[in-house]
């Protein structure tokens, strides 16, 4: 049997595990700088977004800068989803035998996953209190609970994946499966859209297919981005194999740029004749085209990334290469932080949509150095200080669980 799956593994493998190690900086295999820049600028400006969208004022909504910031910041969601798809194919090549073969590294992974899971409910808990939880919280904040945010999302869509890779067998059958359900989702989105889950399926299930009630970020359209982060992320390894020379790979990088244009282009063909369709359409939730249009730019982004990272370098020590590394640390805290509700009203209960765009820009600022701090400090103690590292995760469980139980 394990002849058998080495045969069939290394038939795709032999001859690309050479990327990992032509591209690692500092002796770490596997790390692409442009793409942790890439999930380092999406987190950073995520606070940002999530600081506007809580605290600016209802009347300033209406101005040029807030459009061209609502644009911007439109993209920062869909580049952290695509990011996520783009690491998990650049994972599941390094550790495809392990994968295959059920040995740790898959269940690390799948430990990953449900830590997304973890965090993502947590981060929704109605207050961080057992007696609060147990005898006052109320049916609208249960519901309120169960919703779908951008961290389950991802981890479901991982899931499906990893399941997918290990009855398919191979990256190839994979991807295409991948393809097919993409074109699914951005198919079928308005049509889910018009169906009530609440009334067939346990609510908790029930919110990962839409967003009609309480979910955020339910897989149709959502997943779309993770999965087209894992096709780019195949055609990028498939692209940068050993023995092709930086003319090739940067040629097939600008075809890449020009698909995303295309998509582009197709999005606003598209958006007419997705409107007479469906019986229901709407663009900013369900529309196909508005996806597309995202995922284009989303993709020459990332096209970017990598043509500076080869005409100028990306640094491995970089404040936003590092924060992209650490993109689920910075994630979890910004909000805790701006939404954490452990005793008494929380930062975005405090000031309300009080805030001018000056307000706003000071508090982002002042949130993004604190992370980027947060993110360089845990990084350093990650790669040098694996006792401390382990320390600091017993404590801070250890402290959770006295706030929760005893409360502050």
């Amino acid at each position: 049997m394990t002849t058998v799956l080495q045969e069939q593994v290394n038939h795709e493998s032999r001859a690309r595990r050479g990327i990992f190690y032509r591209l690692a900086p500092q002796g770490k295999p596997g790390r692409l700088q442009f793409i942790d820049a890439f999930r380092g600028w999406a987190v950073l400006v995520m606070i940002e977004t999530h600081v506007l969208n809580s605290t600016l004022r209802p009347d300033l909504t209406e101005g040029p800068l807030y459009k061209v910031l609502n644009f911007i910041n439109g993209l920062v969601a869909p580049a952290f989803l695509f990011a996520a798809g783009l690491t998990f194919a650049i994972a599941t090549r390094r550790k495809l035998r392990d994968y295959l073969a059920y040995r740790p590294a898959l269940f690390k992974q799948l430990g990953r996953i449900a830590l997304l899971f973890v965090i993502g409910y947590c981060l929704h808990i109605p207050k961080f209190e057992y007696h609060h939880l147990r005898y006052e919280t109320g049916t609208i904040a249960w519901h309120n609970f169960l919703q779908v945010d951008i961290l389950q999302c991802i981890g479901m869509t991982l899931l499906l994946l990893t399941a997918l890779l290990l009855v398919l067998r191979t990256e190839r059958k994979l991807y295409i499966a991948s393809s097919i359900l993409l074109g699914g989702v951005l198919l079928a989105t308005p049509l889910i859209w018009q169906v009530d889950f609440w009334t067939i399926l346990p609510i908790p299930l029930a919110e990962y297919f839409n967003g009609n009630h309480v979910s955020m970020f339910p897989l149709l359209p959502w997943s779309a981005f993770v999965l087209a982060g894992t096709l780019v992320g195949y055609y990028y390894l498939e692209s940068a194999g050993p023995g092709l020379d930086p003319a090739l790979m940067k040629k097939r990088m600008t075809t890449l740029s020009l698909f995303a244009v295309g998509l582009i282009l197709a999005s606003f063909v598209l958006h007419p004749i997705a409107a007479s369709l469906y019986p229901s359409y709407d663009y900013w939730k369900t529309s196909p085209s508005f996806v597309l249009l995202r995922l284009g730019l989303v993709i020459l982004l990332l096209a970017g990334g990598y043509f500076w990272e080869q005409r100028r370098g990306i640094s491995a020590s970089s404040v936003v290469t590092i924060s992209g590394r650490e993109s689920l640390l910075v994630y979890t805290v910004h909000l805790m932080i701006l939404y954490g509700n452990f005793k008494g009203p929380h930062f975005v209960d405090r000031v309300g949509h009080q805030f001018g765009f000056l307000e706003v820009f000071g508090v982002s600022a002042v949130l993004i150095v604190l992370m980027i701090l947060l993110a360089v400090v845990w990084s350093s103690i990650k790669s040098h200080q694996i006792w401390l590292r382990r320390s600091i995760e017993g404590c801070v469980v250890a402290g959770f669980a006295y706030v929760f139980f005893v409360g502050l």
